[in-house]
């Protein structure tokens, strides 16, 4: 969990820079994180898988290319959250 919430602070503290603040920050409690005024991640409500693709989708639905960019984080832990899930199938099957 400790990783996606440093992920989650990264991506959210590059947004600020092409979206603000105000929005970044509604955008992450939107997507189900409570975040401090300082842009700290305090919560994170449910399973950090759903709110990492909530925040990826949220992030990128601008179509802006420097906010997509700053999301490159996110999609590379969701690849890898994915790529474990299949080996674990895989081995358990």
């Amino acid at each position: 969990m400790e990783t996606y919430l440093n992920l989650f602070e990264n991506v959210i503290r590059e947004q600020t820079k092409h979206l603000g603040d105000e929005e970044a920050f509604a955008i992450a409690k939107k997507a189900g994180l409570g975040i401090s005024k300082e842009g700290h991640i305090v919560s994170c409500a449910g399973n950090p898988q759903l709110v990492l693709l909530r925040l990826l989708r949220l992030f990128s639905k601008g179509g802006k290319i420097q906010s997509f960019e700053a999301c490159a984080p996110l999609i590379d832990e969701l690849l890898k959250s994915q790529a474990e899930e299949e080996t674990t199938t895989e081995t358990v099957g």
